[in-house]
């Protein structure tokens, strides 16, 4: 594993490391080119791909800008004097930050970006199929069911028509209002409607950390030849995340009846943004409700000294994350809290979840349902290959919003703002919502399906339908069964096909604190693109 940068090792804490500092450099990218002896054309430029798509701007306050383009030549006419932060602009930040660390300084940095949903890029006149089914489809209001959303959506989203969105990151909340003013001066003549929503890096003991009080944002994907990997850290091919290269599903397939993307498409990602509400009361109140049971988890009492009842409740919500609040994997101190490992990036991300002497994925140490698992498996050998679980990682994004439950318990209005990257929505975001998160059999544990459950923080659960059922005929206590189900209004019969098991009457129900208040699937186009939107 490669040395970080001298140039970056006051920032090497960071969840995302640049590995050529001056990889946007053509002699350097050349240099790297020859050295994997491939075409240079073959490595994506970061002087190309907007700032926070791989490598997240570095910031404490955060706007997300939402727009509805009204005159599209005065939009236009804006946009030729706009210039989007690159991710070469971001390591070169990255850069300024670790020599200021050294003086004990601040930097003040506002960086921006744009992106744009199927409906902003149609207004423009770029109508062509960008080659994912759930953007081309159209907003995501048309996939709230399916993503598991069952209550209002804020008034932003609920329409569907979001055409466009700035993102402001800065140093401090007033840089940021600041750079949000001037946008809305710079394009106030071509827009609509702005509509905006504002996020903080929470201070003090919770930099860092979301609402409920977890470390945020310690795993994420390496991008092979432009990330240094932390040990442990999942690397994926560049392609995953950013169009036009290895790893990405629509580059890759061969199929010469499978359309390719336009060429204008290299360069950039999807963006999926999502507005999640957290309850943190009751979230707190549920842990407290089932502290007293820990030693469901440790029924031979291998626990010493045993844990009191605040340690009780932390460990529920470590198995309801996957981490302890200090970021420490439950998988590798799977009863109490370490700060040690907490606090080392090339501890806090290695590991599997692969038990010793455990055939196949086990869940002694974290259960499978923990948020963390149920995103990103890490491991499911032999029944879900490495390649496949990696093809569908996310760059993660965003900040909490809304005031510290502790100065305003009343105000509901407190959450995450929630916003990721990858070269396909449909492999990644809406796979890990409606195929891993809101899947009660993922992730797949033996050849015959097992019921685990939903994500606890992401999961969708649809109403139950309760029935008194009887049986015309003998019933297998054990095995696959097919059930023939009949209502008493007579509509069509249905048939359930699954696996049966003696009923046993669970100790406790999950329960679930983030609500959905909408979001949008946007394209981030490269730097070129954007100059191109503005001059055709």
């Amino acid at each position: 594993m490669a040395a970080i940068p001298s140039t970056l090792k006051n920032v090497a804490a960071r969840g995302i490391i640049p590995l050529i500092a001056e990889i946007a450099l053509p002699s350097n990218r050349r240099a790297l080119a020859d050295r994997k002896t491939v075409a240079i054309d073959e490595i994506p430029n970061p002087a190309n791909i907007q700032g926070d798509v791989y490598l997240l701007f570095p910031k404490v306050a955060e706007c997300f800008l939402f727009f509805w383009i009204g005159d599209v030549p005065k939009f236009k006419a804006a946009l030729k004097n706009y210039t989007p932060t690159s991710s070469a602009g971001v390591i070169a930040n990255l850069q300024t930050i670790s020599k200021a660390k050294e003086r004990g300084e601040v930097v003040d940095i506002v960086q921006t970006q744009i992106a744009f949903s199927r409906s902003g890029l149609t207004k423009l006149g770029w109508t062509d199929a960008v080659g994912d089914v759930r953007f081309d489809g159209g907003s995501m209001r048309r996939d709230k069911e399916a993503l598991g959303d069952q209550r209002q959506w804020s008034d932003i989203f609920d329409s569907g028509t979001v055409q466009g969105v700035f993102i402001i990151a800065a140093a401090d909340a007033a840089k940021r209002d600041d750079a949000r003013v001037k946008l809305e001066q710079q394009f106030n003549a071509g827009v609509e409607k702005f509509s905006h929503l504002n996020g903080d890096r929470r201070t003090g003991d919770f930099k860092g950390h979301e609402h409920f009080g977890y470390m945020d944002g310690i795993s994420q994907p390496a991008l092979r030849d432009l990330v240094q990997p932390h040990k442990g850290q999942i690397e994926v091919d560049p392609g995953v995340v950013v169009m036009g290269y290895k790893g990405d599903p629509v580059f890759d397939n061969l199929d010469p009846n499978v359309p390719k993307r336009p060429s204008w498409t290299k360069d950039g990602t999807f963006m999926v943004f999502r507005k999640l509400e957290q309850d943190v009361k009751g979230f707190n109140d549920y842990l407290q409700r089932n502290a007293h049971r820990w030693k469901d988890f440790w029924p031979d009492g291998t626990v010493e000294p045993p844990l009191s009842d605040q340690e009780g409740a932390d460990l529920w919500g470590a198995r309801m994350i996957g981490r302890w609040k200090s970021g420490c994997p439950v998988d590798k101190s799977p009863y109490r809290d370490n700060k040690e490992i907490a606090g080392n990036p090339d501890e806090n991300n290695d590991f599997d979840y692969i038990v010793p002497f455990q055939t196949g994925p086990s869940d002694i140490r974290c259960p499978f349902t923990a948020h963390t698992r149920k995103t990103a498996p890490r491991d499911l050998d032999p029944y879900m290959s490495k390649k496949f679980l990696q093809s569908t990682a996310i760059v993660r994004a965003g900040l909490p919003y809304g005031k510290e439950y502790t100065e305003a318990p009343d105000d509901p209005e407190r959450g995450l703002l929630f916003a990721c990257y990858s070269s396909s929505i449909a492999n990644g975001f809406y796979l890990q919502t409606t195929g891993f998160a809101n899947n009660d059999y993922f992730p797949i544990t033996g050849v015959s399906p097992a019921k685990h459950g939903q994500d606890p923080i992401l999961g969708g659960p649809g109403p139950i339908a309760n029935a008194d059922i009887t049986s015309t005929g003998d019933l297998k206590l054990k095995g696959e069964v097919t059930v023939y189900l009949q209502d008493k209004t007579g509509c069509q019969p249905l048939e359930i096909n699954g696996f049966a098991k003696p009923y046993v009457p669970s100790v406790y129900t999950q329960d679930f604190f983030v609500t959905s208040r909408g979001g949008e699937y946007l394209f981030v186009p490269s730097i070129e693109m954007v100059k191109q939107l503005a001059n055709n």
